[in-house]
């Protein structure tokens, strides 16, 4: 007996068989309580059985339309099972497809390289490396060309993603076109790209479509610095807002040393006895394994680590209330608070006079301009003698800049300790030349 109602299919609990009046060929399947619709048809002599939908996804009545629609089929002389068999194959050459045209996507390729290099180890010692650089194709690069296919971009392509940041900040748009450029290349290896050209290559097609633009690009500020004849004031000025960022302000003069690298200073990575600090290269811009980043500590860099409160269980020589390092604006505010003090006596403060004097705009010395560029520039001074007085390549070593030769100095390993010793004990002396008269 066929079932005919709704009811009739929910009431029925036994496993096997059930016909379904309305629609010929349609029928019910139970199998350990689960209740399916089925279309049993007829086709070349043979008998085939095609399911249609689990009762609980289709009524009764859109069940029995099915089963009319493929009946309607079969008096067109057409296999229902045949047809879903190539729709089927039909919906999965096209998913394929679609695959393969998101695998060559540049932005897909993008994520692909960056995660290479991070499983790899690439930016091991730059923890930010990573994310920098999603950072920087996420915001400048993605939205103008990702979802294009690698093997149609071209230097114009390039040249759209670059206009807008190529004149306000070149910093960035250098950064940007060296990210794109090392995507390209990796591409082209792994033969994502089959085309062997790199189209972000500024010595191809991209320089001639950028060159117009040259002009007017700004060219990369330095860091606002005071003169380092100046020094010595500051370093007393600095001295009399007592505070563990002002000391960590005043460590970073005497040493010339980066920002990060003071920051981040452990008391691990001082040897008081030899009076080294050795820093972390993960902590230092030039990322060289094969170099110790070691720091000769002078008199007075010494003398203000003594004076240094050391908290237990706190590995850091400068740290917050919550026992982390301070953030970068640390030493900034400790120089701002001064500049306005100065500034509110001489109505000057402590500025970049010649920078102030080309922009138009008061430029506060950094703290990099004022630990690093015054340590460079004292170093050379000739009207000091400076520059004939010192080995410049020691001073270079100071202040932990890579060797100026295509191998890095890997023949030359020598460390020029004497002499790097010798310049940062008088650099010490000068910058603290006004304390040791009070």
């Amino acid at each position: 007996m066929a079932l005919s109602t709704a009811l009739h299919i929910k009431n029925t609990k036994e496993n096997g068989w059930y016909s379904i009046s309305g629609a010929k060929g349609l029928y019910l399947r139970i199998c350990k309580g689960k209740k399916t619709y089925y279309f049993r048809y007829q086709c070349l002599e043979k008998r085939k059985t095609l399911v249609i939908a689990p009762c609980e996804a289709l009524t009764l009545s859109e069940a029995r339309q099915k089963a009319i629609e493929l009946g309607q089929l079969l008096r067109e002389g057409i296999d229902p099972s045949q047809q879903r068999k190539e729709k089927l194959k039909e919906s999965r050459a096209i998913a394929t497809k679609e695959k393969k045209k998101e695998e060559v996507l540049f932005k897909n390729i993008a994520k692909k390289f960056v995660r290479e290099r991070a499983l790899n180890g690439y930016w091991k010692n730059n923890i930010k490396g990573e994310r920098d650089t999603l950072s920087r194709l996420s915001n400048h690069v993605f939205p103008v060309i990702g979802d294009m296919d690698i093997n149609s971009l071209k230097p114009e392509n390039i040249r759209d993603v670059m206009l807008p940041i190529w004149n306000r900040s070149p910093s960035t748009s250098s950064k940007v076109l060296s990210d794109i450029r090392a995507v390209f290349r990796w591409a082209i290896a792994l033969n994502y790209r089959t085309e062997s050209s790199n189209p972000a290559d500024l010595h191809g097609s991209l320089g001639v479509l950028l060159e117009p633009y040259n002009k007017n690009r700004k060219l990369e500020e330095t860091y606002a610095s005071i003169d380092f004849k100046e020094i010595p004031s500051f370093v007393k000025d600095i001295s009399s807002l007592i505070s563990p960022s002002s000391e960590m302000l005043l460590l970073s003069i005497y040493l010339a040393a980066r920002s990060k690298a003071i920051r981040n200073m452990k008391w691990e990575d001082i040897d008081f006895e030899n009076k080294i600090w050795t820093v972390p290269l993960e902590d230092d811009k030039v990322k060289n394994i094969k170099v110790r980043n070691q720091i000769f500590l002078n008199s007075a860099a010494i003398n203000l680590l003594k004076k240094v409160t050391k908290f237990p269980n706190c590995p850091y020589v400068f740290s917050n209330s919550y026992g982390r390092p301070y953030t970068d604006m640390a030493m900034t505010q400790v120089i701002r608070k001064a500049h306005i003090r100065k500034k509110s006596i001489d109505n000057v403060g402590w500025i970049d006079k010649d920078k102030t004097t080309r922009t138009g705009k008061e430029s506060i010395a950094t703290q990099h301009g004022s630990a690093r560029s015054t340590f460079r520039t004292w170093a050379k001074c000739d009207e000091l003698a400076n520059n004939k007085k010192y080995d410049q390549e020691a001073v270079e070593l100071c202040l932990l800049h890579s060797r100026n030769d295509p191998y890095k100095g890997a023949y030359d390993r020598s460390k020029l300790e004497k002499e790097r010793r010798t310049i940062m004990e008088d650099w010490g002396r000068y910058c603290t030349s006004l304390l040791k008269e009070e």
